[in-house]
Order: structure tokens, then sequence, then C-alpha cells
């Protein structure tokens, strides 16, 4: 397997890297890394970027690039009618009556506040599985992440020739992918492993560019 130096991105010859000390030394900028690290950050020899799979699509064209999945889920089947009742039995109960009175409810309406938050969060949820997608993008070394539907959702720029590695989180209940460089940069969650394998093998082979 090639070792690319994280630095310098320059190949390491088999002879400068040691196993057993999990040492790679760098003979053109003399840095010494890891080389655990090293490896996180170069894609699984099996991958290949023409198969790509579905719900992912990639462009590319010159010096930009761009990956984008969606985030459409099987979960949705049971989102959507859990949503309808929770949000639409909690809230036309709570906030419902007092339109229809007229009347304003202080503590009724506080009451309701849970509700409220909760059904936002879950509607938050139900839509990201129908309509989320998430992208992450580069133009000339100016990268950005994006999560959410259409043009609303949360935004992450940073500076893609910062990013060293990216690490794949194994928690089922909190799986995602993490972008590592000068900052961490944290996204995927929603994703099938299946796309977050090509996403991550994919911006593995963006280190060496």
């Amino acid at each position: 397997m090639e070792v690319n130096c994280s630095k310098c991105r320059s190949k390491i010859d088999s002879e400068n890297i040691n196993v057993p000390k999990d040492t790679a030394y760098c003979l053109s900028c003399e840095s010494l890394t890891s080389l655990s690290s090293l490896l996180e950050a170069t894609p699984n020899k099996k991958f290949d970027i023409k198969q790509t799979i579905s719900g992912i699509a990639v462009d590319e064209n010159g010096y930009s690039w761009t990956i984008n999945a969606s985030n459409r889920s099987l979960m949705a089947l049971f989102l959507v009618p859990f949503t309808l009742v929770w949000a639409g039995g909690s809230l036309s109960g709570i906030y419902g009556s007092q339109l229809v009175s007229g009347e304003f409810d202080p503590g009724q309406s506080l009451f309701g506040l849970p509700f409220l938050i909760g059904s936002i969060v879950l509607i938050s949820f139900t839509l990201m599985s129908l309509f989320g997608r998430t992208v992450v993008s580069c133009e000339n070394g100016k990268a950005l992440v994006f999560i959410g539907i259409k043009s609303i959702g949360w935004y992450r720029r940073f500076d893609w020739r910062t990013i060293e590695r990216i690490t794949e989180s194994d928690s089922r209940q909190n799986s995602h992918l993490s972008l590592e460089g000068a900052k961490r940069i944290n996204f995927g969650w929603g994703l099938s492993s299946e796309k977050q394998y090509f996403i991550s093998n994919y911006l593995k082979t963006k280190l060496k560019k």
C-alpha cells in the first residue's frame, strides 16, 4: 500500500516505515509521523470511484469537485406518520384550542413548550429523511460542507489544504464522518454506512491533490 506524507504529500519509501513502532519518516520534508494516522488518510485499495452507488452524485471539473449524497431514508416510512400524530395531536390540542376559542392561556402555553420544541426537532428529522442532502465541495482549495434541504441548512467553509485525514465513527447511534486538520468538522449523520464509506474513500483520494 502506498503511504504518503501528510505534510508534503510525497511518497514514503518502505524502508522509512517502522510498523512495530508505528512511525513513518518522510525524506522530502524530514518529518516523522504516526503510520496509523497516515493509513487513515489513505483510501481502500479496492475503492473505485467509477462504481458510484445510488443516492450519490460526483461532479469533477478541473480544480473543482463536488460529492452530493441524498439523506433520503426508509426511516421516513416510520417518521412521517409518527410526526403527524405527535406534532398534529399535541400542538392542535394545546395551541389549536386557544386559537379556536380566541383566548390565550399562559399556563397551557408554557406547558406546551416542550411539545413544541420536540415537534420542531421531529419535523426537521422527517424532512431531512425525505428531502435532505449532504454535500462536500471544493474549488481551488476553498471547501464547503452543507447539510440541509435545497439551500436551507448548515454551512461550514474551510481550507481543504488544511485537512490531513478523514475518519469514520463506528458508533451505531452517532455514526458520522470527520474531516481532521486545523479543525475537526463532523458531518454525515443520517447517511447509510454504504454512503459514508464511499464519501470517506472519495475524500481520501482528494487529500493527495
